[in-house]
């Protein structure tokens, strides 16, 4: 398994070498690829005007006649040439068919080739041109080899040449008898096919009109031939118009191609020569995807914990936002929301009831503490908790993988890994941010507007004003009485001024307090109501799995491993479900 992951790597590194280079050729690389016996050194000497070197190019079916090696043929020779495996024909351009560039050919060995040898190369081949011309012989269209050679050429510019066209399938043709319309028509259906498969298997392939090259040997007219051909595709090629712009597209392209195969191939040994280690590396990836939500849940809680965060935060921001000058409403307000769950015991306590005051402070504390708690969390809490997620619920999961591996390499006579693992669940940050702005967010667009509650504090002072202001305005009313007697000049007493007992006040005040905490009760429970409530978690938990979602997506949130092991198998799994 290691020794095919490498060697696939090996050759997508030699294929990425091959297409950012091109062996060094600063010109336009043009590769006739193709399988075996399709007529490719043929087309190859179609472009070469200078006889001598026409003579070297050797074709055929025959192992001394068909080409195992690479052969190239133009003014600039590849680097790194190896005398073993090619071959390079110095060819000025003056001596080559004009295309309004400098050009290079490439003469390939058949795909399809028995020497392995020949084959390989075709292959490492099929990667180096960025303009291919791939020849299929016209009873060979529906053969399975062009869909591999398709494979290998998805990214690149690709005219088809079909050789080997009996004169009645040649387009224009003058006779148009029942026999010859079956034949052109069967001609069509077998083009559209190959056209058809050649887009399914290399999407990304520019492809250029077909070139259909008459059967020579019927007709015995080679030279016709060769002049036909030449002219079609020199007139293909100005349909294509190869500027440098097109040539860089078909780069990119090329490149995304080869990893593309690669992805396809490493999926392709892990599922099925490594079923439990990629079942091992799933499991771990899995869960890893599952951290965040559970990490959230961990810190949010049940709904009914949410809500009563939520709760909270609604009741702190609706006193918050009631103004210092609406006494004593917004006094009562701050009482009864740090005493929530505890209106009883302080209504009790405010009719002198020493056990309830002491349990209206029992419950002040409590939820003092609830709501430092609950504030904690939000700001720091998935930072502080993630990491205990990921050892709860990796660390089983490392263990079993490096067990995998550890008996995959006692079958080999290695050594066990190291089960020390370090993993880090990156873009917690940015999660913990975004997450206390949107609660925040949610907080704020639900909050009680702030006209609605001064409105509110103004009808509760208006309340305990009508209540209180009965023995105020008594009291003021003999005090003033006294006072006005005093500056007349007639004789005053000083038991003429009012002079009420604490209890009498004392009374009043508890009398007047009591309608006005019955409102802020009926306040607090409207304006915070259950419906209203939930809307709102529902709401941040939507937002949360959205943000969760989007983080997965964009690789923010991924997890790190400071185990290469785990590092190298989580690479490869993502090969695989890359190309899935």
């Amino acid at each position: 398994m290691t020794r095919a992951v490498e060697e696939a790597c090996e050759k997508y590194q030699k294929d990425l070498a091959n297409i950012q280079s091109g062996r060094g050729i600063d010109a336009l690389l043009i590769a006739i690829v193709g399988a075996k016996g399709q007529g490719k050194t043929w087309v190859a000497r179609q472009f070469i005007r200078d006889e001598r070197i026409r003579e070297l190019l050797r074709s055929g079916d025959l192992v001394d006649d068909a080409t195992t090696r690479l052969v190239w043929v133009g003014p600039v020779a590849p680097d790194e040439l190896d005398p073993k495996s090619e071959i390079y024909h110095p060819c000025p351009s003056t001596d080559m068919v004009q295309l309004g560039q400098p050009y290079v050919l490439l003469d390939t060995p058949g795909i399809t080739d028995a020497n392995q040898h020949a084959a390989r190369l075709a292959h490492e081949a099929l990667t180096l041109a960025p303009l291919k011309l791939l020849i299929v012989a016209r009873d060979q269209i529906r053969a399975a080899a062009n869909m591999a050679i398709a494979r290998q050429i998805d990214g690149s510019i690709c005219i088809p040449v079909i050789s080997s066209v009996e004169p009645e399938e040649m387009p224009g043709q003058a006779t148009q008898d029942a026999a010859t319309l079956r034949l052109a028509t069967s001609m069509e259906e077998d083009i559209r096919s190959l056209r058809d498969q050649l887009m399914l298997m290399a999407p990304n392939t520019n492809l250029g009109r077909e070139v259909l090259v008459p059967d020579f040997e019927i007709t015995g007219d080679q030279a016709g031939a060769a002049e036909y051909f030449l002219s079609s595709i020199l007139d293909r090629l100005h349909e294509l118009a190869l500027t440098d712009l097109s040539l860089l597209a078909s780069r990119e392209q090329r490149i995304m191609a080869a990893q593309r195969r690669l992805r396809k191939e490493v999926a392709a040994l892990i599922g099925s020569q490594l079923p439990h280690l990629a079942e091992a590396v799933e499991n771990l990836n899995r869960e890893a995807d599952r951290v965040p939500e559970r990490v959230l849940a961990s810190l949010l809680g049940s709904p009914a914990v949410l809500e009563t965060g939520i709760r909270m935060r609604l009741r702190a921001r609706l006193v918050g936002d009631t103004s210092l000058l609406w006494f004593p409403y917004r006094t009562l307000m701050s009482t009864l929301h740090l005493t929530q769950g505890a209106w009883d015991r302080v209504m009790l306590a405010m009719a002198g009831s020493v056990p309830s005051l002491f349990g209206a402070l029992a419950s002040w504390a409590r939820n003092v503490r609830q709501s430092r708690e609950f504030s904690s969390d939000i700001q720091d809490g998935i930072r502080r908790r993630t990491q205990e997620q990921v050892e709860e619920r990796l660390s089983p999961l490392c263990d079993r993988f490096h067990r995998a591996v550890h008996k995959l390499q006692a079958n080999a006579g290695s050594l066990p890994p190291s089960t020390t693992t370090g993993i880090r669940l990156a873009g917690i940050e940015e999660l913990q941010t975004q997450s206390q702005e949107i609660f925040d967010e949610s907080i704020q667009r639900n909050a009680t507007p702030g006209w609605r509650v001064q409105l509110l504090a103004l009808l509760g002072v208006v309340i305990f004003w009508f209540f209180m202001a009965g023995p105020i305005i008594l009291i003021y009313r003999e005090y003033f009485s006294a006072s006005l007697s005093v500056i007349s000049g007639r004789e005053v007493q000083l038991d003429n001024f009012p002079h009420p007992s604490p209890s009498l006040l004392f009374t009043s005040l508890f009398l007047s307090m009591l309608p006005l905490a019955i409102y802020c009760m009926l306040v607090l429970t409207w304006t915070l109501n259950s419906r209203r409530v939930r809307r709102v978690a529902r709401d941040i938990e939507k937002q949360h799995d959205s943000l969760i979602e989007q983080l997965k997506t964009s690789q923010v949130i991924h997890l790190d491993f400071d185990d290469p092991l785990l590092a190298q198998a989580e690479f490869l799994l993502n090969l695989r479900d890359q190309e899935s």
